[in-house]
C-alpha cells in the first residue's frame, strides 16, 4: 500500500470544495469526503464559513450526550479545549501549506496534507500520514454501516422484516445491498445532490433536541455526574471527531476570493460548531443523563425520532462511496501494480474493499465506541498532533519562542490523548463485545 501512495492524487485535490455550494458539499461525517472540483477563488466569506461548518458537523455531534455520559459535566471543558486547539491547528496547517507552496513555487495550486507531511518529515512522513488518513476513512465507512443498521432497526424493530432481519446486524446487511453498489458508479458526483439531506438531518436533530428540552417532553431527574475521571479518556476521540476536517482546510482557503481572511473564517466556524455541540451535548445529557444512547435521536420522543431517523437514512447511502473513494483508489492502484485497474477488476476490487468494511463493522457494531477508537487513534493524530509538529518544522524561522512552546504543548496533548483515548476505547470495545456475546449466548 505505501509503495503506491505517492502515485495518488493529493488529499486536498480529492476533496476540492465547491465554491458557493456548501450545502451540497456538506459531509455528515468528518471524514473529509471528496467533493467535486471547481475553479478556485470565487467563494465569499459566508460561503467559506458554511463549508467549514458542514465539513465538521456530523455524527460526532449526535453522540455528544453519550460522551458526557462517559465523562460527566467536566466533558464540556474538554469539548471547549479540543475546539480551541483544533482551531489553532487548522490555522497552523494552512500556514504550513503556504510555506510549502512558497518553497516549491506552487502558485495557484492547492497543497495537500501529504505534501505538507513530506516537506516536514520526508517520504516516510508522507506514507505515515497517508496511511492514517486511509485507515480513518476506512473506520468512518464502518460508522456509516453501523449507523444505518442501528437506524433501520430503530425504525422497523425486530418484527417488521422477520425472519429476514431481526436485529441491527441483519439490517446492516440489507443496507449493504443498497450502499455497496454505489461504489460501482463511474462518476460519484451523481450522489452529491443528496448532500442536502446532511444539512437537513443536522438541523432536524438540533431543532428536535431544542423542542424536547423547551417543551419538557422528557422524564425529569436524569442522573448526571460532575466528573467521571475513570472513563474520561474514552471521550477524547469523540470530542475531537466533532472538529475534524483539517485535510480540506487548505482547499477551502484557496477557494476564497480573499484567502487572507481564512483565519477569521475558522474563528467564526469553530465558534458556531462549539456552541452547537455545547447545546446538543448539555441538553441531551441534562435530559437523559446515564441513559443517553449512542446517538441522541434514539432518546427523543417517538415522532421526532422517526423524522430524524428517516432523514438520516439517506446520508450513509449518499456518503459511503464518496468516503471510500480514496481507499478504493489506493486499492485499485495496488491491484494494478501502480496503475489503476479498470472494468470488471475495478468493480471486484471496490466490492472486496466494501465487503471488508462491512465485515469490520459487523464485528464491532457499537457506534460510539468505534467512533471513540477512530477519533483517538486517527483523528487526533491528523487534527492535533501532526499539524503542530509540521508547524514546528516548517515555520520555525518565523515563529516566536512562545509559539514554538505552544506547538510543543499541542503536540504533547495530542499524543497523550491518542495514547490514553486509544487504550480506553479499545478496552471499552472489548468489554462491550464480550457483554454482547454473553447476552447472545
Amino acid at each position: 500500500m505505501q509503495r503506491t501512495m505517492h502515485h495518488l492524487p493529493t488529499y486536498s485535490q480529492r476533496q476540492r470544495v465547491v465554491p458557493g455550494a456548501s450545502a451540497a458539499a456538506s459531509s455528515d461525517f468528518p471524514a473529509d469526503v471528496p467533493a467535486a472540483s471547481s475553479s478556485l477563488g470565487t467563494s465569499t466569506f459566508p460561503q467559506a464559513v458554511l463549508n467549514v461548518i458542514n465539513v465538521m458537523c456530523g455524527v460526532g455531534l449526535l453522540s455528544l450526550p453519550f460522551a458526557l455520559k462517559s465523562s460527566g459535566w467536566v466533558g464540556i471543558l474538554l469539548l471547549w479545549l479540543m475546539g480551541f486547539v483544533a482551531n489553532y491547528t487548522g490555522k497552523a496547517l494552512v500556514e504550513c501549506a503556504n510555506e510549502v507552496s512558497r518553497r516549491r513555487q506552487l502558485v495557484g495550486q492547492v497543497v495537500g496534507y501529504e505534501e505538507i507531511a513530506e516537506e516536514a518529515f520526508g517520504k516516510v512522513g508522507r506514507a505515515i500520514v497517508s496511511a492514517i488518513i486511509y485507515v480513518e476513512l476506512f473506520g468512518t465507512c464502518c460508522l456509516l454501516f453501523i449507523l444505518e443498521g442501528d437506524n433501520m432497526f430503530s425504525l422497523m424493530g425486530a418484527k417488521a422484516l422477520a425472519p429476514i432481519a431481526t436485529n441491527a446486524s441483519h439490517y446492516m446487511l440489507l443496507a449493504a445491498a443498497v450502499m455497496i453498489p454505489t461504489v460501482w458508479l463511474p462518476n460519484l458526483s451523481s450522489l452529491s445532490f443528496l448532500g442536502v439531506f446532511g444539512v437537513a438531518a443536522t438541523c432536524a436533530v438540533v431543532a428536535s433536541v431544542a423542542f424536547t428540552l423547551c417543551s419538557g417532553s422528557f422524564v425529569a431527574g436524569a442522573v448526571t455526574d460532575p466528573a467521571l475521571w475513570a472513563t474520561l479518556p474514552l471521550v477524547f476521540g469523540i470530542m475531537t471527531f466533532c472538529y475534524s476536517g483539517h485535510g480540506v482546510f487548505p482547499a477551502i482557503q484557496a477557494s476564497m476570493k480573499t484567502p487572507e481572511d481564512f483565519p477569521q473564517v475558522l474563528n467564526v466556524a469553530y465558534l458556531a460548531v462549539t456552541l452547537l455541540c455545547t447545546f446538543v451535548g448539555m441538553a441531551g445529557y441534562h435530559m437523559y443523563g446515564s441513559a443517553a444512547a449512542d446517538v441522541v435521536i434514539f432518546n427523543l420522543p417517538t415522532a421526532l425520532a422517526t423524522v430524524c431517523s428517516c432523514l438520516l437514512l439517506i446520508n450513509p447511502i449518499a456518503k459511503f462511496a464518496l468516503t471510500m473513494e480514496p481507499v478504493a483508489n489506493a486499492a485499485t492502484i495496488a491491484a494494478g501494480g501502480g496503475k489503476p485497474v479498470s472494468g470488471l477488476p475495478r468493480l471486484a476490487v471496490r466490492t472486496a474493499v466494501s465487503i471488508a468494511i462491512l465485515m469490520a463493522a459487523r464485528s464491532m457494531p457499537f457506534l460510539a465506541y468505534v467512533m471513540a477508537l477512530v477519533g483517538s487513534f486517527m483523528t487526533i493524530s491528523v487534527s492535533v498532533t501532526f499539524p503542530a509538529l509540521c508547524h514546528l518544522i516548517l515555520c520555525s524561522k518565523t515563529s516566536s519562542s512562545g509559539k514554538k512552546a505552544w506547538n510543543w504543548f499541542v503536540a504533547g496533548l495530542g499524543l497523550t490523548c491518542t495514547l490514553a483515548g486509544t487504550a480506553a476505547s479499545m478496552k471499552s470495545l472489548a468489554a462491550k463485545a464480550a457483554s454482547s456475546a454473553a447476552g447472545l449466548a
